[in-house]
Parts: C-alpha cells; structure tokens; sequence
C-alpha cells in the first residue's frame, strides 16, 4: 500500500466516523504529519474528499476489476466476478452515511460521486447488454434499463435510504443486479 492510499483510507476512516466534518489536523494526527504536509498535497478540504472519492472508485471500473490482461471471460462471468469481488463497496458506505451533510456542503464533490456512480451503473449495464443470456433488447427497453440502474443506486445515496432500511452498498446493488438478472417473475 503507497502512500497515496493511506492517506485516503484515513480520510475515508475519519469520514466514516465525523462525516465529512472532520479537519486537517485531525487527518494530520491520524496520519503522524504536519498540517502543512496535507496543505503541500492538497489544496483545500474540497480537494481531499475529491480526491478520496477517485480514490474509491479507480478500482470500481472493470478495466481494474483484477481480470489477468489477455484473460476471456464471457460477460456473465465478468458480471458475476465483479459483484462478488466489488471493489470499494464499504468505502461507499462509509460516505453513505453521511450523504445529506455531504451533499450540503460539498456539492461540487456530491454531483462527483454521483457521476462516478451513473458511470459505474453504465459499464454494467455494457455488461448486461454484451450477455449472451440476456435476450436482444429494444432501443426502448435499453433505455430503461440504463435509466433504471443509474437512478436507483443515485436513489441508494439520498436521504440516507440505505442506512435507514439496515442495508450495505453492496448487498443493494448485488440485489438490484440479481433482480434484473432473474426478474421478479415466477
């Protein structure tokens, strides 16, 4: 583990615990430098919780999925290892918990987060689309799917949803895709 990523898991960690409320000198701390440290990496308070959401998110996307380059795998099997493996999933728990605050408060970083998730909704549903089991869908109903997968995992962010209803990122999204999977039809 770089250096890079301890310092993101910190801030992860003090997110997870103060929300995004947490300041520099408690990261300082947590990490053993000086403020100055963190103001040499890093611009702004706004410029650490971006960074930190990439820093989620650059092993969510499937290029980095830990699929051997070179490796064939259909996209059911791609689809399955992928939401087994879910890479970054607690960490967006983590900021889950505290959506509303971030939201408020840092909005340029709430609208990145929930960019990176429509993207993360769209390479899965490239994966939905390139299954060979999945039957050859109408423009219409390609439509849908997209809008369908994008806004209920924005919806899982809202409100704190998830936390009120007891559930995981994870085990949402691994439901949702289970259900578009295998329908809801007996």
């Amino acid at each position: 583990m770089g250096i890079s990523d301890e310092i993101y898991l910190a801030v992860l960690h003090l997110i997870e615990e103060k929300g995004p409320s947490f300041t520099t000198a408690e990261l300082a701390s947590k990490l053993k430098v000086s403020k100055r440290t963190i103001y040499k990496m890093f611009e702004s308070k706004e410029m650490i919780i971006d960074k930190a959401i990439d820093f989620i998110f650059k092993d969510i996307y499937l290029g980095a999925s830990g699929v051997p380059k070179g490796a064939r795998l259909s996209p059911d099997e791609m689809l399955q290892r992928y939401l087994i493996e879910f890479p970054g999933a607690q960490h967006v728990d983590k900021i889950i918990k505290h959506a509303k605050t971030l939201e408020k408060r840092y909005p340029q970083q709430w609208a990145k987060l929930n960019n990176h998730l429509d993207e993360f909704g769209k390479k899965l549903y490239d994966l939905f689309i390139g299954d060979p089991h999945v039957r050859i869908l109408t423009g219409t109903e390609k439509d849908v799917l997209l809008l369908m997968i994008q806004q209920t995992t924005r919806k899982f962010l809202q409100n704190n949803y998830l936390v009120s209803k007891g559930l995981s990122f994870k085990a949402a999204i691994r439901t949702l895709y289970k259900m578009i999977l295998s329908g809801i039809y007996c």
